[in-house]
């Protein structure tokens, strides 16, 4: 019966990839498998002893230290390598597994073409943790991209029309995006590093766009330690998008209105009121009620939003591109005016207050009810030094409206 070394020593010379064993230190390469003699003996001259001579780019013992210390420190474990066998070189990726203190083991494999299914397989366990919906592998000195199937799904093309390149890549992306993924791919290679996400819109057949994750990871070097090849995957995340975006919106804007609502409306009046101090300009905040002279009341709920509405879109549909509105009550907006006098003020104001003609609107029971309005005014920074103070300084003043019944106060 053969004792164990017998076994491993049997498995290791009939493993169907070429491989030899080499030492960390000199170089040498103590021992090989048939795979490996055989690339030499087709052309019927010996197998190399030292990596040297196997090498067709390696002349000086200080290119196979520096290659061994990069091995050591984990920065590279695959390497593009051409290798001489007899006159021929042929361009192989070797990769390099550590055995015990004094050696590694080097498999060979050509790379005279590329196999995404070899990649695939190569690399299962970190294709099934990433659970990513297309793979792609890039060889980036040719600038080969070879794409897996699941990516012309994606892209809803046929697989023939998959990019093959990264210029054809990212002639799919968004323009509004590709510079932001460019910039990663180029930290990316220039750091030589190991791991990179990106965030992008891609085109797809049809031309809609989807936003997609991408994950790339490198997976082999050149025998001077830079990126030869990166594989990655390609995600949808359309929806995930979809459902940020409407997040945001829920945050950021008055879900029956459209306007900003009152959080959001604090953090853009606090940046005007910022600028208005520094430039020493004027600034205005006016609240308008839009319930005025009780044109609100008795409405069904249903009534009193479609009211909302269209009094709400009115307002917005007269104000300055610079001017800010919030919804920030049930029946109550709040407006500032950057760089506004109070002359200017009034004037805008007064078109809003007195619609002409007359702002109605049509009820569920085809009652049509005219809507009003009324606006209080506070001046920064007579009536107020901040937000808080000049919006209660023009609730004073709309509030003085309401029982007045008139259509536009100064605080």
């Amino acid at each position: 019966m053969q004792n164990t070394n017998d076994l491993f020593k049997s498995a290791f010379d009939f493993m169907p990839t070429p491989a030899f064993m080499i030492e960390r230190v000199s170089g040498n390469i103590v021992g090989s498998n048939q795979g490996f003699r055989a690339l030499f003996a087709n052309q019927v001259v010996s197998p190399p002893d030292h990596w040297l001579t196997l090498s067709a780019t390696s002349t000086e013992q200080e290119k196979w230290d520096w290659l061994s210390n990069e091995i050591d420190m984990g920065s590279i474990e695959r390497c593009q390598e051409s290798i001489q066998i007899g006159d021929l070189v042929i361009s192989t990726e070797l990769g390099f597994q550590s055995i015990d203190d004094e050696h590694y083991l080097v498999c060979v494999y050509s790379t005279d073409y590329m196999d995404l299914s070899s990649a695939e397989n190569t690399l299962l366990k970190f294709a099934l943790t990433e659970s990513s919906s297309g793979l792609w592998l890039w060889e980036t000195e040719g600038d080969l991209v070879v794409c897996s199937e699941s990516i012309s799904m994606l892209l809803g093309c046929e697989p023939i029309d998959s990019p093959q390149s990264s210029v054809e890549w990212h002639n799919l992306v968004h323009a509004d995006d590709l510079a932001q993924l460019k910039s990663t791919l180029f930290k990316h290679l220039k750091a030589n590093g190991d791991y990179y996400e990106a965030e992008y819109r891609i085109r797809r057949g049809d031309d809609s766009y989807m936003w997609v994750k991408e994950r790339g990871r490198t997976y082999s070097k050149t025998n001077e330690g830079k990126i030869a090849k990166i594989i990655g995957f390609m995600e949808d995340i359309s929806s995930q998008k979809e459902l940020e975006e409407h997040l945001r919106n829920q945050a950021t804007y008055d879900g029956l209105t459209g306007l900003l609502n009152r959080d959001a409306a604090t953090s853009h009046f606090k940046k005007q009121l910022g600028l208005a101090k520094r430039q020493y300009t004027p600034l205005i905040m006016v609240k308008i009620n839009i319930g005025f002279d009780e044109c609100l009341a008795e409405l069904s709920i249903q009534d009193k939003n479609a009211a909302i509405r269209t009094s709400s879109q009115y307002v917005y549909s007269h104000i300055r591109e610079a001017d800010v509105l919030a919804r920030v009550e049930p029946e109550n907006l709040l407006l500032l005016l950057p760089n506004t006098s109070i002359k200017e003020a009034q004037k805008l104001l007064t078109e809003i207050v007195e619609p002409n003609p007359t702002l109605t609107v049509e009820l569920s029971t085809e009652e049509i009810r005219e809507l009003k309005f009324c606006a209080g005014v506070a001046v920064f920074p007579e009536d107020g030094d901040t937000i808080e103070e000049l919006a209660e300084s023009a609730n004073i003043a709309v509030e003085s409206c309401l029982q007045s019944n008139v259509k536009i106060a100064l605080n």
